[in-house]
């Protein structure tokens, strides 16, 4: 078996004169929680649009799953689970009507929908709002609502498109722990944000996209050592802190700082 979950090779996605997507290549492990982080019109969208085939890229190859999206379209989405950015829940149903309407895609039979819903319900702690309209749910359970949404299918992969962008800090943290659990259970997760602190909290491996083109690929622990390393390594005896004063007063840059330094350093270059 393949080890890996996702691989992109060479991807170029032209919107008539723009390169929205300018020769993207990364692999992800089975089992991986893999990060794309950049700032707006970076790429990250027209990325995972591109992975569950909404958006036909230009050029270069990829293989999910040991699958082609251009012969094996059906049997990917069959195993794929998707949040997109924007929220696509039908409103004049009920939260447990849209699982088990959006089951019937995958061809689930009507008791083993219930069941997964049920499950799923329980899981994102959404359960006493089975009954209740989506139109009335808050912020935080819609967007809880479609992650269960997304795991109807029991997917290997899931996808997600910035699912905490606009929740306060609790809702946050509360789809962080059940991704985290997911992950765990073995689902590999693709996820895009551009929230640094939650980048750094969720990913074990990261692209960073500016302009369409990869600046930055590892994993974010190498990310971090190897940042802080180079920024505490130039500092001289004549300095405030020396080497070890950096780290004991946690002089050390977040993969905020860092970002915004290559994606500065990036805009300086081709300006």
């Amino acid at each position: 078996m393949n080890d890996y979950a996702i691989s992109v090779e060479n991807l170029t996605k032209f919107y008539n004169d723009f390169s929205a997507l300018n020769n993207i290549s990364f692999k992800i492990k089975r089992g991986d929680f893999f990060g794309i982080i950049g700032p707006n019109g970076a790429g990250k969208t027209t990325i995972l649009k591109i992975l569950y085939s909404v958006v036909i890229p230009s050029a270069g190859s990829i293989d999910i799953l040991g699958l082609s999206p251009v012969n094996d379209a059906k049997k990917i989405k069959s195993r794929l689970g998707v949040v997109p950015q924007d929220d696509n829940l039908d409103e004049d149903l009920s939260v447990f009507e849209n699982l088990i309407i959006y089951s019937m895609y995958f061809g689930i039979n009507k008791k083993e929908s219930f069941r997964r819903a049920s499950e799923l319900l329980d899981f994102f702690s959404i359960a006493e709002k089975k009954n209740s309209k989506v139109i009335n749910l808050s912020g935080g359970y819609r967007r809880r609502l479609l992650i269960a949404r997304a795991l109807i299918n029991s997917p290997d992969i899931i996808i997600l498109d910035e699912p905490t962008i606009g929740l306060d800090p609790e809702y946050r943290l509360n789809i962080w722990n059940k991704l985290k659990l997911l992950n765990k259970s073995g689902i590999t997760i693709l996820m895009s944000t551009h929230y640094m602190d939650e980048a750094e909290k969720l990913f074990r491996n990261v692209i960073l996209l500016n302009r369409g083109e990869i600046v930055l690929n590892g994993s974010m622990d190498s990310i971090l050592n190897k940042n802080n390393n180079e920024n505490i390594d130039g500092a001289s005896d004549n300095t405030a802190y020396k080497k070890e004063d950096a780290y004991n007063n946690k002089r050390l840059k977040s993969l905020e700082e860092i970002f915004m330094d290559i994606v500065k350093n990036e805009n300086f270059k081709s300006n």
